[in-house]
């Protein structure tokens, strides 16, 4: 049989089996290679927490300006003000919360005053400024000893509450003490204030009280008698002229016979002229 002479160059050119093996291989690797062999990224990292703001809740606090400090109290000038010696020397502080009456001519004031100086003088107090200004400071005072000294004004009735600076949750204590003193009707919410602080106090008259009668005592008589004079003694009558206008009255009378110069004798009843008439 006779080979085609046209075949014998195409089989010339055909690669070897075995490089075919092995490019198939190298290609199966490669494939392979790109399918399992991807490099990872790196992953993004979270944004940053300062881009992300966060409102805090306030403190109930009064004050965030400055921590609170212990002073003594060197002078009460009224019951809403006071002087104080301490860390960073003198300040005057105004008490927060607090109304009171005017010290010149405010009602209730003298006592509102006495009973801040018996209650502070020369005692240790916390001071939590809000405010503080070249010495002088609002602020909320409490004594070492006992409680808060604006609960405890407002609910004797030795001031009304002021909201001006106060925070909200604090401001509902002090109005319920407040409120508490106007039903009691305690300090200045009794008479003669009755609430009202700006003006001098109102005389209230005292109610009538009805006047009982002085007891009638009967006065003794001196036990020794008076000498009582003998009635004088009484004058008869003068007899009265008698008139008989005939013996026969006369006789009716009783006068019969009539004498001359006896009542009721007369010459025309006698007769005979004999001095006896109506013989």
């Amino acid at each position: 049989m006779r080979t085609d002479p046209t075949e014998r160059p195409s089989r010339e050119k055909r690669m070897p089996r075995w490089m075919m093996i092995v490019l198939a291989a190298f290609s199966v690797l490669f494939v392979l290679g790109a399918v399992f062999g991807k490099t990872p990224q790196p992953q993004q990292e979270p944004p940053a927490a300062a881009a992300v703001r966060v409102e805090q809740t306030p403190s109930p606090a009064t004050s965030s300006s400055a921590a609170p400090n212990t002073y003594r109290v060197a002078e009460v000038m009224d019951a809403g003000t006071i002087k104080v010696t301490g860390p960073g020397g003198e300040k005057i502080i105004h008490v927060l919360g607090l109304t009171t009456p005017p010290s010149t001519n405010g009602c209730f004031a003298t006592e509102t005053v006495t009973w801040a100086k018996n209650t502070l003088a020369g005692q240790e107090v916390v001071i939590q400024a809000v405010s503080d200004d070249a010495g002088v400071a609002l602020a909320s005072v409490s004594m070492v000893n006992g409680g808060d000294y604006s609960t405890t004004a407002l609910k004797a009735g030795y001031a009304k509450y002021a909201s001006k600076a106060v925070e909200k949750t604090v401001g509902v204590a002090l109005q319920a003490a407040e409120d508490a003193a106007r039903t009691a009707g305690n300090g200045l919410w009794g008479p003669p204030c009755l609430g009202k602080i700006d003006t001098p106090p109102t005389s209230v008259a005292p109610p009538q009280q009805p006047v009982a009668a002085p007891p009638t005592t009967t006065r003794a008589e001196p036990t020794t008698k008076k000498t009582t004079p003998p009635p004088a003694a009484e004058e008869p009558d003068p007899p009265k002229a008698a008139y008989y206008p005939n013996c026969a009255a006369a006789r009716a009378a009783g006068a019969a016979p009539l004498y001359a110069g006896q009542p009721g004798y007369s010459r025309k009843l006698d007769r005979d002229g004999d001095g006896v008439a109506c013989e």
